[in-house]
């Protein structure tokens, strides 16, 4: 049996929902597992179904043998209650690396690490700038309370380097416990899965524009409508928007209003997403904040669709390249983005030179690129 496979990994995470946490946790874990890695993961959030569907993460932890625990608490102190649990599953797992996601499940981390007197390692993960705090109203004491626990990590990631520097900055980091492992993507499989056939609600020749992710004001889908309802009045074109998200219903009065609902598809959430992705003449990332890395829009890239992005929160722009692998337009600015709709639509030869250079660009981000580094600081930790 392997050193590592004696002491195994403890993977915290507020939420298994539909988002990009998730997939992270999808694209790494199992991998991880499969290399003799014993790992749990636990949560407080899970959804077993996602509009009706089974949750693909879930049923991707399970076929790799890793078990999901809750972390149920009620009342007053609940991040306390959840350490503790998790702290009780750390012990009964002879778990020695703990891996937190995001603020709070982090902090739940990092409190086990106390409760332990320090017997775990933890390695914390990072995949929002700062400026998401003020915008979604996090507490301060939470970010108090951050600023303290932090400094126990034993090993911070980022998901990218603009990222890191931002973390470094908000939280009075040290700058040399501090890395950057970009999210990894099985881009291979995503690839096969582009493949496979589309929703037929949208016809064999429908051309279209995709936009995806959870239904919220902070998505921006809001100006990709207006966008689109505007590209429209010249285009015979489709817009879809799978995701699913408290936004629905603003949305669809949206389309009404511009009088395009007949044109706008919102299947929800969809298994297979890259099947449209491949098809589609243009992804948008419209997010007016949020957007530390956007998994998606790399989704999309390897898919060999051109892609539009606002520069939010600087993951999209340090993924293009600040335009050299998609086109960029300031969050909000609906003109620019309807400009750079026109040039896809319009100009085959810069859509085609777009597509190819982002489908070359994916594969910096692959599991093959990106998992291995990450395998190396779990060992040494676990070392």
């Amino acid at each position: 049996m392997r050193k590592e496979a004696e002491a195994g990994i403890l993977f915290v995470t507020p939420w298994l929902l539909g988002g990009g946490i998730e997939r992270v946790i999808q694209n790494s874990v199992p991998w991880l597992a499969h290399r003799g890695y014993r790992c749990e993961v636990a949560s407080w959030t899970v959804a077993t179904q996602l509009s009706g569907q089974p949750n693909p993460v879930l049923g991707t932890l399970s076929a790799a043998g890793v078990p999901v625990r809750p972390l149920h608490s009620y009342g007053r102190l609940r991040l306390l209650q959840r350490a503790v649990r998790a702290a009780a599953i750390a012990l009964r797992g002879r778990h020695r690396l703990l891996v937190g996601y995001e603020l709070e499940g982090n902090l739940v981390a990092l409190i086990v690490k106390r409760l332990l007197l320090g017997r775990v390692r933890v390695m914390a993960q990072i995949h929002n700038a700062s400026g998401i705090h003020a915008e979604v109203g996090t507490s301060p004491v939470l970010l108090r309370l951050a600023r303290r626990l932090y400094q126990d990590a034993d090993l911070i990631v980022a998901v990218s380097d603009s990222i890191r520097l931002d973390s470094v900055r908000f939280f009075g980091l040290d700058a040399s416990r501090v890395v950057t492992i970009y999210n990894p993507l099985p881009v291979s499989w995503i690839r096969q899965m582009a493949q496979q056939a589309v929703s037929p609600a949208l016809g064999p020749t429908a051309r279209f524009i995709i936009g995806c992710g959870r239904l919220v004001r902070m998505k921006g889908f809001s100006d990709l409508l207006r966008a689109f309802a505007i590209i429209r009045r010249d285009h015979p074109l489709q817009l879809v928007i799978l995701g699913e998200g408290p936004e629905r219903g603003s949305l669809v009065e949206g389309a009404q209003e511009q009088g395009v609902q007949e044109d706008v598809l919102m299947p929800g959430f969809v298994a297979n997403p890259w099947s449209y992705f491949g098809r589609a003449s243009a992804f948008v990332l419209s997010s007016l904040f949020g957007e530390s890395f956007s998994m998606v829009l790399v989704e999309a890239m390897a898919c060999g669709v051109p892609v539009i992005a606002s520069r939010c929160e600087w993951g999209p722009e340090e993924i293009l390249a600040r335009g050299r692998y998609g086109l960029l337009y300031d969050p909000g600015d609906v003109e620019a983005l309807t400009q750079h709709l026109r040039t896809v639509l319009d100009e085959p030869t810069v859509a085609s030179r777009l597509a190819s250079a982002a489908f070359r660009r994916a594969e910096e981000f692959s599991q093959d690129a990106i998992l291995p580094e990450f395998e190396r600081h779990v060992a040494a930790l676990l070392g």
